[in-house]
């Protein structure tokens, strides 16, 4: 079985499946159009936005034409395919190939269904998203659903944007993410890191006033925000933190609050009550910026909590989110089309 994953690579997730499906003896490659900042590794980059336009459409081509006749599953994420406007999906579909599309967030996300599980009214969504179509995405799902033979969403709060997807959750390679735990307080200072690939959608605005409140109330605090930087830059600043805030105003938690699980850092994230039941065991401290100040009180006046979480999260993660896990989930689902 030959696979391809393409032609992006968001959070470095079709990497990390194409990776442990190899130790599965599965030959899985990773083509992306271009590199992003985060650097996550893939088999073949077309550099797209360094050719001309003339030689973007040739390299497209005969992009397509190679990978037609090499691989048997495609396995395409965030909405995209080889070919523009997913002209590709119906010639595979023609050809047999196996078609898998794997969506992963705001590829997805439609406004109107978007206000119910967020934080976040209408008017603040279409601040965030001012060029968000919600017919034209609705009209995009359902066109890939007549060509694909499975879709697939990342996580379950994906479901009411793509209802007819199943759910197969994000991917973390723990051989490459060892156990940190929380750190030894070797003096008073509580190390806070926030992380924000948007700070608009991630809610940045709303901690820094948080922060200068607890400063002000005595707590020693050194917050640290990481921006354009590499996945793996991140992460070994992570390593020593004290406490991790993902995301207050989406609707769940994505690929980096799994990683500092992974690392056992105790992570602050809000998740939606309305899908709460989809994860009985997450041990993430539920957060909004409603109830960031009192959450971030907690995790500082506690440290025996702070290492409780983090031990939990460890565990969830290997349980949930373990790449050779979902490899084989994967694998189970490419026999059954």
């Amino acid at each position: 079985m030959k696979v391809l994953h393409a032609p992006v690579n968001i959070a470095g997730q079709a990497s990390t499946i194409a990776e442990a499906q190899r130790t599965l003896g599965i030959e899985s490659d990773v083509l992306v159009f271009n590199q992003n900042n985060f650097n996550y590794k893939c088999d073949i980059n077309l550099n797209l936005n360094k050719k001309t336009t003339i030689m973007k459409i040739f390299s497209i081509i005969m992009n397509f034409i190679k990978c037609a006749i090499k691989y048997d599953v495609f396995h395409f994420h965030f909405g995209n395919s080889l070919l523009p406007y997913n002209i590709d999906l119906p010639i595979l579909k023609l050809f047999r190939k196996k078609i898998i599309m794997h969506y992963w967030g705001d590829d997805v996300r439609q406004l109107d269904i978007a206000v119910n599980y967020t934080h976040l009214n209408m008017d603040e969504l279409k601040k965030i998203y001012p060029n968000a179509a919600d017919d034209k995405k609705r009209k995009k799902i359902s066109k890939i659903n007549k060509y694909v033979n499975a879709s697939i969403v990342g996580d379950y709060y994906l479901l009411p944007y793509s209802p007819n997807s199943i759910v197969i959750k994000q991917a973390v390679d723990l051989t490459k993410i060892k156990f940190v735990g929380c750190r030894a307080q070797n003096n008073n200072t509580i190390k806070i890191v926030h992380a924000p690939s948007n700070r608009e959608i991630k809610g940045t605005k709303y901690i820094f006033p948080v922060i200068q409140r607890l400063r002000d109330e005595g707590y020693n605090i050194d917050l640290i925000l990481i921006e354009n930087k590499t996945n793996e830059e991140v992460l070994e600043v992570c390593k020593e933190a004290d406490i991790i805030i993902d995301q207050l105003l989406l609707e769940s938690h994505g690929v980096f609050a799994i990683e500092c699980m992974a690392l056992g850092k105790p992570v602050l994230c809000r998740i939606d009550e309305k899908i709460m039941k989809y994860y009985p065991d997450l041990p993430i401290l539920n957060t909004n910026p409603d109830n960031l100040y009192e959450n971030l009180k907690l995790l500082i006046e506690n440290p025996e909590l702070r290492r409780e979480l983090g031990e939990k999260g460890r565990k969830y993660v290997e349980n949930v989110h373990d790449s050779k896990k979902i490899a084989k989930q994967l694998l189970e689902l490419y026999k059954s089309l």
